[in-house]
């Protein structure tokens, strides 16, 4: 036999039998509403952060307090034996890269130990300009001599050999930072190195500076050392220029040519530098154009390109 429910139960369910139902449904919603709500439930816990990877810093930096940041300690400057391994690594593809009738379209920077590109246009462009401006210094002669300053290992050695006719001489001097030179000497024993600007005393048809003239933190008084070294043509290439500011001081970190340095550079007003090649007298027979920029956030230009100058002394 069944219990009997509870005496409270028994009251409760009496007292809904004599109460209207109208009226019961207003005491069961006002005893709801006096019921105290239930606790909120507890929050689920925040997912911890991800662990942000700090930015790298950027390949280029305008440097807006000059040449004082050589104090500095990570702008090692290009006198490093990481550069001077990283070209010895590359040498044997850039070798292969000029051989036989292929495009000239070989960046050195860029040259890998395992991979050959021809087909840079960039590079082609660059590579045959310079050719053109070897054909003029060693026109109507059977030997012609070339300082190439800051020629680092001496890429431009077997560009010359490449492009020049039969019969033509070749006397290459090479001027660079004596980490550079040593190396030189051993992938180019026949050629001659130097590792300090005595080789300016001397006179050469062509003076080759390319990518090196803003390194020079007085660039006025090298251009002009330069250009007294120049029997023929000196050739100022692969120079960032500036067209609308004055000239002013970036700072390039090249870890992704496989060169563990950083320095600083600049990019030289253009105005600035055909006025002090006119002083020099030095004048101008032809600029060219390179398909080159770089971008410093915050420099008075950006991006900045790079331009050739082909100047002859006039003495």
């Amino acid at each position: 036999m069944s219990e009997r429910p509870p005496l409270a139960a028994r009251v409760r369910l009496f007292v809904k039998m004599l109460t209207p139902p109208v009226v019961w449904q207003a005491l069961k919603a006002a005893k709801d509403r006096l019921r105290p709500a239930p606790p909120p439930p507890e929050p689920e816990p925040e997912p911890a952060p991800a662990p942000v990877e700090p930015a790298s810093p950027p390949e280029w930096e305008y440097v807006p307090e000059g040449w004082e940041r050589r104090r500095d300690p990570s702008v090692k400057g290009w006198d490093v034996e990481a550069i001077a391994a990283a070209n010895r690594a590359k040498w044997p593809a850039y070798l292969e890269a000029l051989r036989g009738a292929a495009p000239l379209g070989v960046y050195h920077e860029s040259v890998t130990s395992d991979a050959v590109d021809v087909y840079d246009h960039a590079a082609h462009n660059m590579l045959v300009t310079y050719a053109y401006v070897l054909a003029l210094a060693a026109h109507g002669s059977d030997r012609v001599s070339v300082l190439d300053w800051g020629g680092g290992v001496g890429h431009y050695e077997v560009l010359s050999r490449a492009v020049l006719p039969p019969g033509v001489e070749l006397d290459y001097h090479c001027k660079d930072v004596p980490a550079l030179v040593a190396a030189g000497r051993e992938l180019l024993p026949h050629a001659t190195f130097h590792d300090d600007d005595s080789c300016l005393d001397g006179s050469y048809d062509l003076v080759l500076v390319s990518g090196s003239l803003q390194y020079s933190e007085d660039w006025p008084a090298q251009l002009r050392r330069l250009g007294a070294a120049a029997s023929r043509y000196l050739y100022v290439t692969r120079l960032p220029v500036a067209l609308r500011s004055e000239s002013f001081v970036v700072l390039q970190r090249a870890y992704a040519y496989g060169y563990d340095t950083e320095y600083l550079g600049w990019v030289v007003s253009r105005d600035a530098l055909l006025r002090e090649a006119e002083e020099a007298r030095l004048r101008l027979v032809r600029e060219f154009l390179l398909q080159a920029w770089f971008s410093a956030a915050g420099a008075p230009e950006d991006p900045v390109e790079h331009r050739g100058f082909l100047f002859r002394p006039e003495r």
